[in-house]
């Protein structure tokens, strides 16, 4: 098996999202935050979440929190 091979395989059973035990998002909030029917702002969303900014603009554009549809 190659290095590759062994990355690839490894990212597969990886845990992800809820699976890690510092994760502040749940599914359903990530959801929530990607629709934003309440019209917050990023950081209005962070200071209710407790998590960065920056994390929020993340879960928008699909860069974290991919797995959640």
């Amino acid at each position: 098996m190659t290095r590759d091979e062994y990355l690839s395989r490894a990212r597969e059973f990886a845990p992800r999202g809820e699976r890690l035990p510092h994760a502040r998002l749940n599914a359903d909030l990530v959801r929530a935050i990607r629709t934003n029917r309440r019209g917050l702002t990023a950081r209005q969303w962070a200071e209710q979440l407790g998590v960065h900014q920056r994390t929020i603009d993340k879960v928008r554009d699909y860069r974290s929190w991919r797995h959640v549809a």
